[in-house]
């Protein structure tokens, strides 16, 4: 027994009016905060709770206020109806109250609808899915009622009550993606409503339903990025927009964001995969100003959220393929490294200094266009900056290092695939600049070696397969 029992059971052996009042004050807390978390539960303001059950936003107020005590059984049956839940009506001991009394927390309060209730379904049952098709029946009968259950979703968002989840196996967003087929579209719409829906709550609204923040934020912004990379959905893009001007606005006002942590890394994750326009594009522009990290040269970065050096151009690549795409990502490397130039980390001796930072750019953006039709785009798409003197040897020899490092891509790049003239151009364009780049980014690399003394076995093997590259490719482009 705690000390907070202990002392409650003293108190209410003091006298029978003390202890009715207060079992009846506890009884009014409890059936009134209830009231209020399963309608939150289900998403609904009081107005529209109170309009489905032939009242109004004032009288449920008036449900949800704990002085109230006054509740009719007629009330209590229409709002299980709309819970899917049923009243029970009984006298008990004060062993009870006490007890009730001492572990008194207003999530606890929940309860499931008949069609969420996992003992329900269990005894429904007349075959023995596996733990997958448990959870995937789960998920499909939660996105076929009317209102999908808000607080279901939340427990699902921190692996609560997902049909034999185990954390040490998965991630709650791995059993939901693993669970729901992409063709069920009917479900995944469900899914993606509810969770815009919580990404644009404020914290205030959610947390009574939340038992560990940190994970219920890693998950909410890790369903939403694993989601945009299957296809991004405007409403999720328009729900982040709310979350980042918030938290701006907040940063702004207190200095801090108030997503913590996991929230601000996971809304920068959810931001890149969920673009279906270019409005976050000043945003990315941000990142490659600096972020948050005085080693990442802050100045004019961006104002709060984690500014890795390559940041910038992975939201670059998350925005829509439109016309002038890969010119822009070409224009996000040239910004790069106007940026390390400007801080005078173009020295080999610069640690990083632009040619790593620029590899590591390249190196993103192949990454996430596994296949050397990138390495053929990218280049094309820089015409513009080279015609305008703003696409620099450096530039060109991290892109020609970063093909010849990926297995066959370099023999992909450099070969013909058609004989009209355009393409004929094209083409000794792209030989021309793959070996020009790559002579330029091995004398950087021999001089950085040499500065350091470093020419070991490693480097001079590398030294020797670059050259026969080169020899090949000239050869190719006369």
């Amino acid at each position: 027994m705690s000390d907070f029992e202990k002392k409650l059971s003293k108190d209410l052996s003091e006298g029978k009016e003390y202890r009715e009042a207060y079992a009846q004050a506890f009884s009014n807390e409890y059936l009134a905060t209830q009231i209020k978390m399963l309608r939150r539960k289900l998403g609904l303001t009081q107005a529209q709770l109170g309009d489905r059950i032939g009242s109004n936003q004032g009288r449920m107020s008036v449900y949800e206020d704990e002085e109230y005590g006054k509740w009719s059984q007629d009330t209590l049956w229409k709002l299980a109806s709309e819970f899917d839940l049923w009243v029970k009506t009984s006298f008990e001991p004060y062993a009870g109250l006490v007890h009730e009394a001492a572990h008194f927390e207003p999530q606890q309060l929940v309860r499931p609808g008949f069609d969420e209730d996992q003992d329900i379904q269990h005894w429904l049952e007349t075959d023995a899915p596996t733990g997958r098709e448990k959870t995937r029946r789960a998920i499909e009968r939660w996105a076929v009622t009317p209102s999908p259950d808000v607080a279901t979703f939340v427990d699902w968002l921190q692996g609560l009550r997902l049909p034999e989840f185990d954390v040490r196996q998965f991630t709650p967003v791995q059993a939901i993606l693993e669970a729901v087929p992409v063709s069920d579209t009917a479900t995944w719409n469900a899914i993606s409503r509810t969770l815009a829906h919580l990404l644009g709550s404020e914290q205030d609204d959610i947390r009574p339903l939340v038992r560990d923040m940190s994970i219920y934020r890693e998950n909410l912004f890790g369903l939403a990025s694993a989601m945009g990379a299957i296809r991004p959905r405007p409403e999720i893009q328009d729900a982040l927009e709310v979350v980042y001007r918030r938290a701006a606005a907040r940063f702004q006002a207190e200095g801090q964001t108030g997503l913590g942590y996991e929230g601000e890394a996971g809304l920068v994750d959810a931001m890149v995969r969920n673009q279906v326009d270019d409005r976050w594009r000043a945003i990315w522009n941000g990142y490659l100003n600096g972020g948050n990290d005085p080693g990442n040269f802050s100045a004019d970065g961006h104002p709060f959220l984690p500014g890795d050096l390559e940041m910038g151009i992975r939201g670059l690549l998350g925005l829509p393929q439109e016309e002038h795409y890969w010119r822009e990502l070409a224009r996000g490397i040239r910004d790069l490294e106007l940026r390390f130039l400007l801080h005078g980390r173009a020295q080999v001796t610069s640690d990083p200094n632009v040619m790593d930072a620029l590899v590591s750019a390249v190196d993103v953006i192949f990454d996430w266009w596994g296949e050397p039709a990138a390495a053929r785009k990218l280049l094309p798409g820089s015409v513009d900056l080279m015609g305008s003197g703003s696409w620099s040897m450096n530039a060109g020899a991290a892109w020609a290092y970063c093909i010849y490092r990926r297995p066959g891509w370099a023999a992909v790049v450099a070969m013909v695939t058609t004989h009209e003239t355009r393409a004929d151009i094209e083409h000794a364009t792209l030989n021309n600049a793959f070996a020009s780049g790559l002579m330029w980014y091995w004398d950087w690399e021999r001089a950085r070696n040499r500065n350091r003394k470093e020419l070991d076995s490693v480097w001079q093997r590398s030294n020797l397969a670059s050259i026969a590259i080169k020899d090949e490719v000239y050869q190719d482009v006369a």
